[in-house]
């Protein structure tokens, strides 16, 4: 299988942006309005001429009406950590309200296809689907995608009571299943579902393998097929093996708690990556060159910045706070 850079969609980033464009294209639309109601009122009647003698004006410049355009109130330099989480919440609880328009809906399931696409591009291509068998590989995706953003929306609404969360995690982890099951009577053969699930279970890894073969393509000096493979599956297999501290680990788990995200979590997670990261690049060294090793180096630890500052994003939308202390 080919390598790839995967075209990395944080979800939640993505409803931020594609809500602040939807957001910016009707207030655009809204001030377009105004200006052609200003451009067409009728003008005011001018004053009757005068056969007096005037003095001469100065010549005026004429100035374009002002539309007033709401804005918010300024924010303080430094607010409170306490008035930082409520204005979040009330930012995501809009966001999700927002969710609930057709049109947004729409825009969002566009973009989350185009995203998923191009993440299992590769994928589909080792496959050898048609332009049949890939719609519908893509629609079995995008359901669990879509479910996936809904239930990360309405979560950061933050006004749902835990039985409402509980049936929406739920709806999640059904939606996995059911993805599960499907693709395996769609793949219909043992050694692709094997390979689909070891992809889905090492997309972080590709990413900074492929970022790395960026980075090397210049000198030639990219990894082989199967040097690629051989430390796609080591890195896997430490991942695996890790005795993670936390929960943050899990790709699949679907709580999205304030005490899962809390910053004592956090920085469990950050403590064990890089306890992980260390094992990994000692196994690394003997399998691949010097240059390949230094880009190598480079990408795990930008791919680990990375991951860490959304971990940090997601606490904030979901109002991570200190764990509580044990009695």
């Amino acid at each position: 299988m080919k390598k790839q850079l995967p075209a990395v969609l944080l979800a939640i980033v993505a409803v931020v942006l594609i809500a602040a464009l939807f957001s910016a294209k009707r207030e655009n639309a809204e001030l377009k309005q105004t200006a052609t109601n200003l451009a067409t009122a009728p003008a005011e009647p001018a004053p009757a001429a005068s056969s007096e003698p005037v003095a001469a004006e100065p010549a005026i410049v004429p100035v374009q009406p002002e539309i007033a355009v709401a804005t918010p109130p300024p924010m303080e330099a430094n607010p409170a950590p306490e008035e930082q989480e409520t204005a979040v919440r009330r930012m995501m609880g809009n966001m999700a309200k927002m969710m609930e328009n057709p049109t947004m809906n729409k825009v969002m399931e566009a973009s989350q296809r185009g995203a998923v696409g191009a993440l299992y591009s590769d994928l589909i291509e080792y496959l050898d689907l048609d332009a049949e068998e890939t719609k519908y590989f893509m629609d079995l995706l995008m359901y669990r995608q879509m479910k996936n953003i809904d239930m990360a929306m309405k979560m950061m609404g933050g006004n749902l009571g835990e039985d409402e969360k509980k049936a929406l995690a739920d709806e999640a982890k059904q939606a996995e299943e059911t993805l599960k099951t499907e693709m395996e009577k769609f793949l219909n053969n043992p050694d692709d579902l094997a390979e689909w699930e070891f992809y889905e279970k090492t997309m972080g890894e590709r990413m900074m393998l492929s970022q790395m073969d960026q980075s090397l393509a210049a000198s030639n000096a990219t990894l082989a097929d199967d040097t690629y493979r051989n430390l796609l599956g080591m890195m896997h297999e430490e991942k695996k093996n890790f005795p993670f501290t936390g929960n943050l680990h899990d790709e699949k788990n679907t709580d999205l708690s304030p005490g899962r995200f809390s910053k004592e979590n956090i920085q469990s997670y950050a403590n064990d990556v890089r306890q992980l990261n260390e094992r990994i690049s000692a196994r690394a060294q003997s399998l691949l060159t010097p240059e390949q090793y230094t880009a190598f180096e480079a990408s795990i630890k930008t791919t680990t910045d990375m991951q860490l500052s959304q971990l940090e994003m997601a606490a904030q939308m979901f109002g991570g706070k200190e764990a509580p202390t044990a009695p």
